[in-house]
């Protein structure tokens, strides 16, 4: 007889290379990427899975990253979260669709104004759509698939501290004893171990966004499209319901991303947080959460509409203050992932397009200090430098946000600054994708470590660099009030302008510098990206051609087709599937695992 000891599953072991504490989507993911080349990986939670989450709003950058995730590393599993269709597929169909950011400007005691709200469309099929994130779903299903590479799972199990020496670090823990390690990752978030053992937190957060949340999760949250005047009137082209909406009110703003919002979905659920500026939203005495979250919803009618019929299935959640941030970010045999050192706020949806950054370049740096036996603090540098570039970049965003809210038509100006630099970030990445799918030579993504290409929202192009910092300049004018919005406004328009980044309205149909618009970047349909790749193959400025979109089109097309008849022998497959089983029992169905044959792990 067989026999199995307790170390052959994988749970014996006292000793690994890499220990990483928090089983969220960072450290999951990072796992899974460890184990799938060798790595001995500890991965410990303190509670257990499925379990509640939030930073559940993709953006292309995001989706992108998980490409370049799968592709670099070699695990699949992590590709379908990248786009929804295999998403809701082969994950979770209780995940929602996001085709767009919606944004809906509101006046305290006023219906909500068709003229008065912007939108920006995700990227269509083959690339996209976004997802909505259900993280429990999300969560577990990565969990389950870093032990299904070799790495060690240990949930319900509290970590009590760290011992660090010359050698590694042990680990200890409440309930199953000490554990050894190599290194040490803490993806712990906001309540980071390291965090606190070390005393690293800044107090207070040296940003200059302050802000605080409320937010729950929903039944009976109605699709804004129901509430609102028809298209014909607000003129986006893109259901409102199909995307995460913000409600924009002056000194604050709510998200609303439904689960339920596509055809198939096994969720009746729908998040919902408000986000408010400390200074001018100070948290009452003796308010809950609850009654201070309903207030907001009812200053404002048309939201109120929205939420008529909500109920909440878990208890109200708030923060006394959003940002935090820590001194140091890597050390002697230890890091902190993005979400578990800095925070700025949940707009823009920026903290899982870090995370997804810092693990592609975290992910190699620690195979090769394994293999090498060196975990030299210097081999890490990478991860703080870029961490910390890119919640300063997002502090700058969100803060001048906030203070774009004053003025429907001052933030029409400023969120186009957005718009240009999520465009160049996405496709930095994705081209770093068509790329490696040309050569299969994995050196293609080193560039993603190189200018102009480091970070996320083009931070690194010298270019948008002066865009970004004169539009800032603009917005503190105003904040100082030097200016008015519309003097401020008009800054930002001749900023985008003069950077030459902002694609041509003959080539793609972008309105970005017409300041009436209202859809800024059109549309990301398959022949919306065909226009734009055009336009920067061979009509754009000498500093974007050859930099930017120098292979799309071929890649955009070898993805179109691919998924197309993915998705036409899925439907075929499950017909097959349906007539099979009214004839026999017998199948081979079992030897697949979420589409890998088994054999094949």
């Amino acid at each position: 007889m067989l026999e199995i000891s307790k170390s052959d599953v994988g749970n014996g072991s006292r000793s690994f290379d890499v220990m990483i504490i928090g089983g969220g989507i960072g450290g999951t993911t990072l796992a899974a990427i460890l184990a799938r080349h060798g790595v001995r990986v500890g991965l410990i939670e303190a509670g257990g899975h499925p379990r509640f989450a939030i930073g559940e709003s993709t953006i292309p950058e995001t989706i992108v990253g998980l490409r370049v995730l799968a592709r670099r590393y070699d695990v699949p599993e992590i590709g379908y979260l990248a786009g929804h269709h295999t998403l809701r597929r082969k994950v979770s169909a209780s995940s929602g669709v996001k085709r767009n950011f919606g944004f809906a400007y509101h006046r305290e005691g006023e219906p909500f104004r068709a003229e008065e709200c912007t939108q920006h469309p995700t990227w269509s099929p083959p690339i996209g759509p976004d997802s909505h994130f259900f993280r429990q779903d999300i969560d577990a299903y990565l969990f389950q698939v870093a032990v299904s590479y070799g790495a060690t799972g240990l949930q319900y199990t509290p970590v009590t501290g760290v011992d660090f020496d010359s050698d590694g670090a042990t680990v200890r823990t409440a309930s199953s004893g000490e554990y050894r390690a190599k290194y040490v990752v803490d993806a712990g978030g906001m309540r980071s171990l390291l965090g606190e053992q070390f005393d690293l937190r800044i107090q207070p957060a040296p940003y200059q966004t302050r802000s605080r949340t409320i937010f729950n999760h929903f039944v009976g949250v109605e699709p804004f499209d129901d509430v609102i005047p028809s298209r014909k009137e607000h003129l986006m082209p893109s259901p409102f319901s199909q995307g995460t909406l913000h409600h924009l009110f002056k000194g604050g703003w709510a998200w609303v991303i439904p689960f339920d919002n596509h055809i198939g979905t096994t969720s009746q659920l729908c998040s919902v947080g408000i986000n408010l500026d400390l200074d001018q939203y100070p948290r009452r005495d003796g308010e809950s959460p609850e009654d201070e979250f309903w207030a907001h919803v009812n200053r404002f009618p048309t939201f109120r509409a929205q939420m008529r019929k909500a109920r909440a299935v878990r208890p109200y959640t708030s923060s006394n203050q959003s940002q935090f941030a820590s001194k140091q970010i890597v050390g002697d045999r230890w890091c902190l992932l993005p979400h578990a050192s800095d925070f700025i706020d949940p707009l823009f949806s920026s903290g899982l397009a870090v995370t997804m950054m810092i693990l592609n370049a975290l992910g190699h740096r620690l195979i090769d200090a394994v293999r090498e036996d060196d975990f030299a603090t210097e081999r890490f540098e990478y991860v703080q430098t870029w961490t910390k570039k890119s919640f300063a970049y997002y502090d700058n965003l969100v803060s001048y946000s906030y203070t774009s809210w004053d003025n429907f038509d001052l933030w029409n100006a400023w969120h186009r600054v957005w718009c240009v630099a999520t465009m160049y970030g996405a496709n930095s990445q994705m081209q770093t994708v068509f790329d490696y799918e040309k050569t299969k030579d994995k050196r293609a993504f080193d560039r993603l470590e190189q200018a102009p290409y480091r970070g996320l929202q083009a931070v690194d192009n010298p270019q948008f660099a002066t865009l970004f910092e004169t539009a800032c300049a603009a917005m503190q004018s105003y904040r100082d009030k030097d200016i008015d919005a519309a003097e401020a406004g008009h800054r930002i328009h001749v900023a985008l302008r003069d950077s030459g980044l902002v694609p041509s309205p003959r080539w793609t149909g972008w309105r970005a510098l017409d300041p009436d618009n209202r859809l800024p970047t059109g549309a990301f349909t398959l022949l919306g990206m065909t226009r734009v790749l055009l336009w920067g193959k061979f009509a754009s400025p000498a500093h974007v051609r050859g930099t930017y979109f120098t292979n799309g089109f071929t890649g955009v097309s070898k993805e179109a087709a691919k998924l197309y008849l993915s998705e036409v022998a899925r439907g075929a497959g499950l017909g097959t599937q349906v007539a099979r089983d009214m004839l026999t029992y017998r199948n081979r169905d079992w030897r697949k695992v979420g589409g890998l044959d088994r054999r094949a792990r």
